[in-house]
């Protein structure tokens, strides 16, 4: 598959990248290592903390999941084309952890945007580590989609 639109191969490679960062979180919750799913943190920025874990919380962190995934791949692909493809993973990683974790959720949460705070270390570690994931699996998603064209255009 070759996608040829920064959008649309941002936006796939995003949702896709979250298929091993929510293998993790779930698998960390189950183990409990972490106190919260990822789309419990997510539906916790519109919803108090007791609407989180019932289906329809989860379904709305799943979507606002989702969209924020397709924005950090959508970025990606911006970061990409602007510094070039070397050290892609790094690329990736900076991308997912500036925007997602320090910005989301070390500022927002951390100044009332969310009604889920997760103030423990596991927790935190665990989105730590799961934006790791995805920022590399993102990256790439984007360097194996996109299209030469699109990644390498000359500046």
């Amino acid at each position: 598959m070759v996608i040829r639109d920064t959008t649309a191969l941002g936006a796939l490679a995003g949702i896709a990248a979250t298929i091993p960062q929510l293998i993790i979180d779930f698998l960390f919750v189950q183990f409990g290592f972490s106190k919260y799913y990822a789309f419990q943190l997510s539906a916790g920025i519109f919803v108090s903390e007791r609407f989180t874990d019932d289906a329809l919380g989860l379904l709305l962190g799943g979507m606002v999941w989702m969209a924020t995934a397709m924005i950090l791949g959508i970025a990606t692909v911006y970061y990409l084309k602007k510094t070039g493809t070397d050290f892609w993973w790094l690329k990736g990683i900076i991308v997912s952890n500036l925007l997602m974790y320090t910005f989301i959720f070390g500022f927002l949460f951390n100044i009332g945007a969310g009604q889920v705070v997760p103030l423990d270390i596991p927790t935190n570690l665990t989105m730590f580590i799961t934006n790791v994931i995805f920022g590399i699996t993102v990256a790439y998603l984007v360097l194996r989609w996109g299209d030469n064209s699109l990644l390498y255009a000359k500046k």
